[in-house]
């Protein structure tokens, strides 16, 4: 009888110590933010950013065109600019992505696609260009 009692004993620690030091693993772990790539449409939202961004290059009116997906994703086109930066902010208890492009030739363009967390980011944005440091 003891012995039966020393082993569940042993075991439930054993049990306790692994549940508690994969608790603390993911504890420290970051959760997903955002990410971005140049140049990218994920193939389930081709067709409405194909049409989007055939509107939007068509468009001499508005410098930088943005479309969003119901799952997490935002579009940016800009002509004449050559790259851009994208980071987070949090401030005033609120977290936006900033885009900021750098300007290039007439004949530049950029394509974002920035891929986000919708239950921790972003429903504001911010955008910006270099235009002014020139």
């Amino acid at each position: 009888m003891r012995r039966l009692r020393f082993t569940i004993v042993l075991i439930s620690l054993i049990l306790l110590m692994t549940g508690c030091s994969n608790n603390k693993s993911n504890q420290n772990e970051k959760p997903f933010l955002f990410s971005y790539e140049l140049n990218k449409v994920e193939p389930k939202h081709g067709k409405e950013i194909d049409s989007w961004l055939q509107a939007a290059k068509n468009d001499p009116e508005v410098k930088i065109h943005s479309y969003e997906t119901n799952d997490g994703y935002k579009y940016s086109y800009v002509k004449g600019y050559k790259d851009v930066e994208v980071s987070y902010i949090y401030s005033n208890n609120e977290g936006k992505l900033k885009q900021r492009f750098i300007k290039g030739s007439n004949d530049d363009e950029v394509l974002v696609q920035v891929k986000y967390n919708t239950s921790i980011c972003c429903s504001t944005n911010v955008y910006e260009t270099d235009d002014s440091n020139e």
